[in-house]
């Protein structure tokens, strides 16, 4: 695969995984409210799915983590294409779309 390729799939996929996780999280949330309303119907007692509560709030946490993950995974990408020079873009800036090498004028370095 070539460096081009390799970046042009990269700067497809990143942005999906990032959104897989912020979709997971979101998921998990509608989830915690159904449960806490559910558990708020008559007759039910005020503690009921208590565990499976705590489980779900353990498990956002996660995806939260991984959300960080993600966050840093996507700054040494950005570290790695500027080095190998798969990417121009300003070292603060994340670029809205991967950009290959070929369509894009290399910077002059004086």
């Amino acid at each position: 695969m070539t460096i081009s390729a390799a970046t042009a799939r990269i700067s497809r996929q990143l942005p999906e995984a990032e959104l897989s996780l912020d979709s997971a999280l979101l998921a998990s949330a509608r989830l915690m409210e159904s449960m806490l309303l559910a558990r708020q119907a008559d007759g039910v007692a005020n503690f009921t799915g208590q565990t499976a509560i705590l489980r779900l709030a353990k498990s956002q946490r996660s995806l939260i983590e991984c959300q960080n993950d993600m966050i840093r995974v996507h700054r040494a990408l950005l570290d790695a294409g500027r080095e190998v020079k798969a990417i121009i873009d300003e070292p603060e800036a994340c670029p809205a779309s991967g950009t290959l090498v070929e369509e894009a004028p290399l910077l002059q370095v004086a």
